[in-house]
């Protein structure tokens, strides 16, 4: 960018001094000769001057354009195209002070793919990748233009829904789940069978983004810890850092969203 700076700097000196040229040889002083010169000198120097400015022009657009790539790429999960935890987290921080309880609610969702780690261990890495793009298209789709999805970290996800009670969003993620549920995963000549363990949390007044995640991933680890491939919702409290975990009897009843068995 300084280099550009410089740049601009001369073309508006060679510019300057180009219209100079060109009102010297306007001067009735010199004789024919020199007036031509010095005409033909600032012409030539005026031009120049601006496919100087034109290709500066452009050496910028380049620059402008190859920044914001980069700040996408930096932002996106390079394997599911989701927003990344980064993008999510900021996101997450603009919305909260916007929320207002019962007038305009927001919830969060959290997912994690269950036995992940199989998927890993017994059909490689590949395998694992394929089980989360297939949830990522799932939710692209399901959520577009209900809330902001994101890659969270490894096979987690999270989801903001804004405008949606815990009530709301706790059927609207059991939803998700039984879709996900019935979504076939191939895998070179494999058929394997993808299931998702969800929480929700809803934001409660002058709540940060840190406690309302907590919340919600302590909804998801008691789905996980009643079988998985389940919904469960978080208490409306917040969790408090001598508390790090809410124990069952502490979460709201996922009304019972479990999967028949």
């Amino acid at each position: 960018m300084r280099e550009t700076s410089s740049r601009t700097v001369f073309v508006a000196v060679s510019a300057w001094l180009s219209v100079c040229l060109l009102l010297i040889g306007w001067m009735p002083e010199l004789n024919e000769t020199f007036r031509s010169i010095w005409l033909f000198s600032g012409l030539v120097g005026l031009i120049s001057s601006v496919g100087l400015s034109e290709l500066i022009k452009t050496d910028i657009r380049s620059q402008e354009k190859l920044l914001s790539e980069y700040r996408h790429a930096a932002m996106t999960d390079g394997l599911t195209g989701l927003a990344n935890r980064q993008a999510f987290d900021k996101a997450l921080r603009g919305a909260l002070p916007k929320f207002t309880p019962h007038r305009n609610p927001l919830s969060l969702i959290m997912i994690d793919i269950d036995n992940f780690k199989v998927f890993n261990d017994r059909w490689g890495h590949q395998a694992g990748d394929a089980a989360l793009k297939v949830v990522s298209n799932a939710a692209m789709t399901f959520f577009s233009d209900r809330g902001c999805v994101a890659r969270y970290g490894g096979e987690e996800f999270a989801i903001a829904v804004p405008s949606m009670s815990l009530v709301e969003t706790l059927k609207l993620a059991e939803e998700f789940r039984q879709q996900v549920s019935e979504t076939d995963c191939f895998y070179l000549t494999e058929r394997l069978k993808v299931t998702i363990s969800v929480g929700v949390a809803e934001a409660i007044s002058e709540e940060d983004p840190d406690s309302l995640i907590r919340r919600a991933d302590q909804a998801l680890y008691a789905a996980k810890r009643n079988g998985r491939n389940c919904t469960r919702a978080s208490d409306t409290r917040p969790v408090k850092e001598s508390s790090p975990e809410l124990s069952l009897s502490e979460l709201i009843p996922a009304m019972p969203y479990s999967p028949a068995r």
